[in-house]
Protein backbone atom coordinates (compact mmCIF):
# COMPACT_ATOMS: atom_id res chain seq x y z
CA UNK A 1 0.00 0.00 0.00
CA UNK A 2 0.84 3.34 -1.10
CA UNK A 3 0.42 5.33 2.48
CA UNK A 4 0.62 8.91 3.13
CA UNK A 5 -0.53 11.24 6.03
CA UNK A 6 -2.78 13.80 5.96
CA UNK A 7 -2.12 17.36 7.45
CA UNK A 8 -5.96 17.18 8.86
CA UNK A 9 -4.68 14.80 11.50
CA UNK A 10 -2.29 17.58 12.84
CA UNK A 11 -5.15 20.10 12.63
CA UNK A 12 -4.49 21.31 15.62
CA UNK A 13 -1.05 21.92 15.80
CA UNK A 14 -0.58 23.00 12.40
CA UNK A 15 -3.76 25.90 13.28
CA UNK A 16 -1.29 26.72 16.53
CA UNK A 17 1.89 27.24 14.90
CA UNK A 18 3.12 24.15 13.61
CA UNK A 19 4.24 24.44 10.36
CA UNK A 20 3.42 21.76 7.12
CA UNK A 21 6.27 20.67 5.96
CA UNK A 22 6.89 19.26 9.61
CA UNK A 23 4.95 16.67 8.45
CA UNK A 24 7.61 15.33 6.23
CA UNK A 25 9.88 14.10 8.62
CA UNK A 26 6.95 12.58 10.24
CA UNK A 27 5.83 10.83 7.54
CA UNK A 28 9.02 9.67 7.12
CA UNK A 29 9.56 8.55 10.49
CA UNK A 30 5.92 6.38 10.55
CA UNK A 31 7.27 5.07 7.07
CA UNK A 32 4.66 6.42 5.00
CA UNK A 33 5.66 7.68 1.60
CA UNK A 34 4.11 11.25 1.54
CA UNK A 35 1.86 13.99 2.83
CA UNK A 36 -1.20 15.15 1.77
CA UNK A 37 -1.13 18.87 2.31
CA UNK A 38 -4.09 21.42 3.80
CA UNK A 39 -4.28 25.34 3.69
CA UNK A 40 -2.92 25.48 6.77
CA UNK A 41 -0.41 28.09 5.23
CA UNK A 42 1.17 30.63 7.35
CA UNK A 43 3.58 32.64 4.18
CA UNK A 44 2.51 30.07 1.63
CA UNK A 45 5.21 31.92 -0.36
CA UNK A 46 7.92 30.78 1.70
CA UNK A 47 6.73 27.23 2.95
CA UNK A 48 5.60 25.89 -0.54
CA UNK A 49 9.20 25.90 -1.85
CA UNK A 50 10.46 24.76 1.03
CA UNK A 51 8.25 21.95 0.76
CA UNK A 52 9.05 20.66 -2.55
CA UNK A 53 12.35 21.01 -1.90
CA UNK A 54 12.13 18.40 0.88
CA UNK A 55 10.19 16.57 -0.96
CA UNK A 56 13.00 16.20 -3.35
CA UNK A 57 15.14 15.57 -0.75
CA UNK A 58 13.89 12.66 0.92
CA UNK A 59 12.00 10.91 -2.38
CA UNK A 60 8.83 11.44 -0.87
CA UNK A 61 5.39 12.41 -2.70
CA UNK A 62 2.16 14.84 -1.72
CA UNK A 63 -1.02 15.63 -2.65
CA UNK A 64 -3.00 18.71 -2.23
CA UNK A 65 -6.39 18.95 -0.79
CA UNK A 66 -8.32 22.59 -1.02
CA UNK A 67 -11.73 23.02 0.79
CA UNK A 68 -13.38 24.51 -2.74
CA UNK A 69 -16.22 22.41 -4.28
CA UNK A 70 -17.95 21.97 -8.09
CA UNK A 71 -21.26 23.24 -6.19
CA UNK A 72 -22.69 25.92 -4.34
CA UNK A 73 -26.28 27.51 -3.07
CA UNK A 74 -26.06 29.99 -6.33
CA UNK A 75 -24.48 30.58 -9.56
CA UNK A 76 -22.62 33.56 -8.56
CA UNK A 77 -20.49 31.50 -5.40
CA UNK A 78 -20.55 28.74 -7.86
CA UNK A 79 -18.53 30.50 -10.16
CA UNK A 80 -16.21 31.78 -7.77
CA UNK A 81 -15.65 28.35 -6.63
CA UNK A 82 -14.60 27.10 -9.95
CA UNK A 83 -11.94 29.79 -10.07
CA UNK A 84 -10.38 29.01 -6.97
CA UNK A 85 -9.92 25.39 -7.24
CA UNK A 86 -8.10 26.65 -10.61
CA UNK A 87 -5.98 28.50 -8.56
CA UNK A 88 -5.50 26.00 -6.13
CA UNK A 89 -4.39 24.08 -8.99
CA UNK A 90 -1.09 26.55 -9.46
CA UNK A 91 -0.79 25.73 -5.90
CA UNK A 92 -0.54 22.14 -6.00
CA UNK A 93 1.72 22.34 -9.11
CA UNK A 94 3.93 24.04 -7.03
CA UNK A 95 4.13 21.86 -4.40
CA UNK A 96 4.89 18.96 -6.95
CA UNK A 97 2.02 17.29 -6.29
CA UNK A 98 0.37 15.18 -8.79
CA UNK A 99 -3.16 15.23 -7.14
CA UNK A 100 -5.44 18.13 -6.15
CA UNK A 101 -8.73 16.63 -3.70
CA UNK A 102 -11.76 19.03 -4.06
CA UNK A 103 -15.11 19.00 -2.61
CA UNK A 104 -18.67 18.40 -4.32
CA UNK A 105 -19.76 21.05 -2.42
CA UNK A 106 -18.39 23.18 1.10
CA UNK A 107 -21.71 23.39 2.40
CA UNK A 108 -25.21 24.08 0.58
CA UNK A 109 -25.65 23.87 -2.74
CA UNK A 110 -27.68 23.61 -5.86
CA UNK A 111 -27.83 20.06 -7.92
CA UNK A 112 -29.46 21.47 -10.50
CA UNK A 113 -27.14 22.82 -11.69
CA UNK A 114 -24.98 19.91 -13.11
CA UNK A 115 -27.70 20.72 -15.83
CA UNK A 116 -27.05 23.56 -16.89
CA UNK A 117 -24.57 25.06 -19.66
CA UNK A 118 -23.22 27.77 -17.80
CA UNK A 119 -21.78 25.22 -15.11
CA UNK A 120 -20.22 22.33 -17.47
CA UNK A 121 -18.45 25.43 -19.90
CA UNK A 122 -16.85 27.13 -16.39
CA UNK A 123 -16.16 23.29 -15.37
CA UNK A 124 -14.95 22.49 -19.09
CA UNK A 125 -12.43 25.16 -18.09
CA UNK A 126 -10.99 24.01 -14.96
CA UNK A 127 -10.74 20.39 -16.69
CA UNK A 128 -8.70 22.32 -19.55
CA UNK A 129 -6.32 23.88 -16.86
CA UNK A 130 -6.11 20.51 -15.22
CA UNK A 131 -4.82 18.84 -18.41
CA UNK A 132 -2.38 21.35 -19.26
CA UNK A 133 -0.77 20.90 -15.73
CA UNK A 134 -1.52 17.17 -15.87
CA UNK A 135 -3.18 17.79 -12.29
CA UNK A 136 -5.84 14.98 -11.17
CA UNK A 137 -8.50 16.41 -9.94
CA UNK A 138 -10.33 13.85 -7.45
CA UNK A 139 -13.71 14.83 -5.97
CA UNK A 140 -14.81 13.60 -2.38
CA UNK A 141 -17.76 11.91 -1.67
CA UNK A 142 -18.29 14.41 1.48
CA UNK A 143 -19.32 13.32 5.00
CA UNK A 144 -23.04 14.16 4.82
CA UNK A 145 -26.26 12.75 4.26
CA UNK A 146 -26.29 14.52 0.30
CA UNK A 147 -23.02 14.09 -0.67
CA UNK A 148 -22.22 10.76 -0.36
CA UNK A 149 -25.29 9.67 -2.07
CA UNK A 150 -23.82 7.25 -5.23
CA UNK A 151 -26.21 8.47 -7.20
CA UNK A 152 -25.17 12.14 -7.48
CA UNK A 153 -21.38 11.04 -7.65
CA UNK A 154 -22.46 9.28 -10.72
CA UNK A 155 -24.22 11.94 -12.00
CA UNK A 156 -21.75 14.31 -11.54
CA UNK A 157 -18.78 12.65 -13.25
CA UNK A 158 -20.74 11.52 -15.80
CA UNK A 159 -21.73 14.95 -16.51
CA UNK A 160 -18.29 16.17 -16.40
CA UNK A 161 -17.03 13.58 -18.45
CA UNK A 162 -13.12 14.24 -18.42
CA UNK A 163 -10.26 12.01 -17.34
CA UNK A 164 -8.76 14.54 -15.38
CA UNK A 165 -11.67 14.59 -12.82
CA UNK A 166 -11.86 11.09 -10.87
CA UNK A 167 -13.70 10.24 -6.99
CA UNK A 168 -11.70 10.50 -4.02
CA UNK A 169 -13.53 7.39 -2.80
CA UNK A 170 -13.72 8.24 1.39
CA UNK A 171 -14.19 5.04 3.28
CA UNK A 172 -16.13 6.59 6.09
CA UNK A 173 -18.45 9.07 4.37
CA UNK A 174 -20.53 6.96 2.65
CA UNK A 175 -21.91 6.40 6.09
CA UNK A 176 -23.54 9.64 6.80
CA UNK A 177 -25.77 9.07 3.69
CA UNK A 178 -26.88 5.50 4.58
CA UNK A 179 -24.74 4.37 2.09
CA UNK A 180 -23.23 1.20 2.00
CA UNK A 181 -19.35 1.16 1.41
CA UNK A 182 -18.76 -1.61 -0.36
CA UNK A 183 -21.98 -0.85 -2.56
CA UNK A 184 -19.87 2.50 -3.32
CA UNK A 185 -17.00 0.59 -4.10
CA UNK A 186 -18.53 -2.04 -6.77
CA UNK A 187 -20.71 0.95 -8.42
CA UNK A 188 -17.68 3.57 -8.45
CA UNK A 189 -14.37 1.44 -8.58
CA UNK A 190 -13.04 2.22 -12.02
CA UNK A 191 -13.86 5.78 -11.14
CA UNK A 192 -11.29 6.10 -8.26
CA UNK A 193 -8.40 8.41 -8.62
CA UNK A 194 -7.50 9.02 -4.80
CA UNK A 195 -8.80 7.44 -1.56
CA UNK A 196 -8.90 8.32 1.82
CA UNK A 197 -9.06 6.04 4.65
CA UNK A 198 -11.28 6.99 7.89
CA UNK A 199 -13.84 4.72 10.24
CA UNK A 200 -17.05 6.46 11.54
CA UNK A 201 -17.63 6.07 15.15
CA UNK A 202 -21.11 6.44 16.87
CA UNK A 203 -21.03 8.74 19.59
CA UNK A 204 -22.59 9.00 22.67
CA UNK A 205 -25.88 11.50 21.31
CA UNK A 206 -26.38 8.75 18.60
CA UNK A 207 -24.39 11.01 16.27
CA UNK A 208 -21.38 9.84 14.07
CA UNK A 209 -17.95 11.58 14.04
CA UNK A 210 -14.88 10.91 11.71
CA UNK A 211 -12.05 8.17 13.52
CA UNK A 212 -8.91 6.51 13.21
CA UNK A 213 -8.98 2.94 11.45
CA UNK A 214 -9.75 -0.20 13.05
CA UNK A 215 -12.32 1.83 16.13
CA UNK A 216 -16.00 2.02 14.38
CA UNK A 217 -18.43 0.85 11.78
CA UNK A 218 -16.51 0.77 8.56
CA UNK A 219 -14.53 -2.44 7.43
CA UNK A 220 -11.36 -0.13 6.32
CA UNK A 221 -8.97 -2.86 6.20
CA UNK A 222 -11.47 -4.73 3.77
CA UNK A 223 -12.15 -1.70 1.29
CA UNK A 224 -8.49 -1.15 1.12
CA UNK A 225 -8.09 -4.62 -0.04
CA UNK A 226 -10.87 -4.52 -2.32
CA UNK A 227 -9.62 -1.15 -3.74
CA UNK A 228 -5.76 -2.37 -4.51
CA UNK A 229 -7.40 -6.02 -5.73
CA UNK A 230 -9.21 -4.24 -8.19
CA UNK A 231 -6.43 -2.40 -9.40
CA UNK A 232 -5.84 0.72 -8.08
CA UNK A 233 -2.15 2.04 -7.85
CA UNK A 234 -2.79 5.40 -6.43
CA UNK A 235 -2.24 6.77 -2.59
CA UNK A 236 -4.31 6.11 0.02
CA UNK A 237 -4.20 8.78 2.90
CA UNK A 238 -4.25 7.96 6.87
CA UNK A 239 -7.22 10.84 6.80
CA UNK A 240 -8.66 11.49 10.24
CA UNK A 241 -9.12 13.06 13.26
CA UNK A 242 -5.23 13.00 15.56
CA UNK A 243 -6.86 13.91 18.92
CA UNK A 244 -4.35 14.57 22.02
CA UNK A 245 -2.06 11.88 20.20
CA UNK A 246 -1.91 12.08 16.17
CA UNK A 247 1.02 9.28 16.08
CA UNK A 248 -0.58 6.86 17.93
CA UNK A 249 -3.28 7.02 15.86
CA UNK A 250 -1.37 6.53 12.89
CA UNK A 251 0.44 3.85 13.95
CA UNK A 252 -2.87 2.09 15.14
CA UNK A 253 -4.15 2.47 11.78
CA UNK A 254 -0.72 1.57 9.98
CA UNK A 255 -1.27 -1.91 12.27
CA UNK A 256 -4.52 -2.62 11.32
CA UNK A 257 -3.93 -2.31 8.02
CA UNK A 258 -1.45 -4.80 7.91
Amino acid sequence: MKLIISAITWESLLQSGMKQWELIELAKKLGCQGVEFRQYWKDIEVEVPHIRALLAEEQMVCTYACNEGLLAPTRESTEQSLRLITNHIGVACSLGAKVLRINIAAGLFNEDFINASWWRQAVTGVMAEASAKKMLIVVENGPDQHKSKIQLVQKLLKAVNSPWLKLTYDTGNWIYAGEVPEEALTVLENEIGYVHLKDIVEKPDGSRGHSYLGTGLVDVRGLARKIIAGGYQGLLALEFPGGEDPIFRVKHSIQYLA
